[in-house]
């Protein structure tokens, strides 16, 4: 996951030509982009697990009604 998100900021980046060089961005301002960045990949996380739990719950539901 972590890698697909490099990619797509790499890529959002590149497309507005902004480099290492050309970023003027203070140390408050990648502290905030840093938590909303660590808050999203929290919610991302969250909602995979709850995917797998609602998947795993239903199957266990189907295989129940397939043994009856």
């Amino acid at each position: 996951m972590q890698k697909l998100m490099n990619v797509m900021v790499e890529r959002v980046l590149a497309k507005h030509n902004v480099t290492k060089d050309t970023v003027d961005i203070s140390q408050e301002e990648k502290d905030r982009i840093r938590e909303v960045v660590e808050n999203i990949q929290t919610e991302v996380n969250d909602f995979l697990d709850n995917q797998t739990t609602t998947v795993t719950d239903e199957e266990s539901s189907e295989d129940e009604e397939n043994e009856s």
